[in-house]
């Protein structure tokens, strides 16, 4: 499901093996994710979450590549 994730400046990036369509879906993947990480996560709304108690704003990009297709990431940045 998700690859990896790396963490600095506030911000979370979280690169995706599977490609979502909905904000929703994605969401919920990023989520499970960092659950079974071992974090406190929960949903406020499709472009927010909270995570061990601070908020964080979801982003998505799409990084192509030459010789495969685009991945999908998932950016979390801290908010206040």
């Amino acid at each position: 499901m998700l690859h990896h994730f790396f963490n600095s400046n506030n911000k979370i990036v979280i690169e995706l093996d599977e490609r979502y369509f909905d904000k929703n879906s994605l969401m919920h993947a990023v989520i499970q994710h960092l659950k079974s990480e071992g974090k406190q996560c929960e949903m406020i709304d499709v472009n927010t979450l909270l995570l061990d108690g601070k908020k964080y704003h979801l982003y998505e990009t799409n990084v192509a590549a030459t010789y495969c297709p685009p991945v999908q990431r998932a950016i979390l940045i801290e908010s206040d």
